[in-house]
């Protein structure tokens, strides 16, 4: 079975300008999580465009910015596989959980993410839940120990991301 990586690069935001903190992080060789669904959204849902109705007139007045529709933030469920040891779990549960929330070592709460399966990241995500249900697997022939959902906020909902030069970057 081919795996293939999910992509983390901690970030910061100034309102204009994304600054990354730290390296950029392998899911699973870093904390034994392997991402099995990802569902990014090519194109999230339409931000509601300005518009007037005429009582003397059908229909509605809409008006279409000349740089195009703009999107809403989504959220995003992820769903992780724990595939590291039992004895492992705990700690690599609770430095992964931390790293999320960018609460390790010289860490930030933004973050980007490129899944190589899609071919597609984001950049301005951030976790706004993390399930405390673990789903364990009880079969010996899988290699996966548990199952987790983390729910991020995706506030850029429009540029793509890529993996290149051992960076997440802009796809442009």
């Amino acid at each position: 079975m081919t795996y293939y990586k999910l992509l983390i690069q901690q970030q910061t935001y100034n309102g204009s300008t994304y600054s990354d903190v730290g390296n950029v992080v392998d899911t699973l060789a870093s904390y034994h999580m392997a991402c099995q669904e990802m569902p990014f959204k090519h194109l999230p849902e339409l931000k509601d465009l300005p518009k007037r109705e005429w009582n003397d007139e059908s229909g509605e007045d809409v008006y279409i910015p000349l740089d195009g529709v703009k999107f809403k933030a989504y959220d995003l469920d992820v769903k992780f596989l724990y595939v590291g040891t039992k004895e492992a779990i705990s700690t690599d549960l609770k430095n992964f959980i931390d790293f999320l929330y960018g609460r390790n070592d010289g860490g930030a709460a933004l973050m980007s993410m490129y899944d190589e399966y899609t071919k597609s990241g984001r950049r301005g995500m951030y976790v706004t839940k993390v399930d405390n249900e673990l789903f364990f697997f009880n079969d010996a022939s899988i290699d996966a120990i548990a199952e987790f959902k983390v729910t991020f906020r995706v506030t850029d909902p429009v540029k793509n991301m890529k993996y290149a030069n051992n960076k997440i970057v802009v796809d442009e």
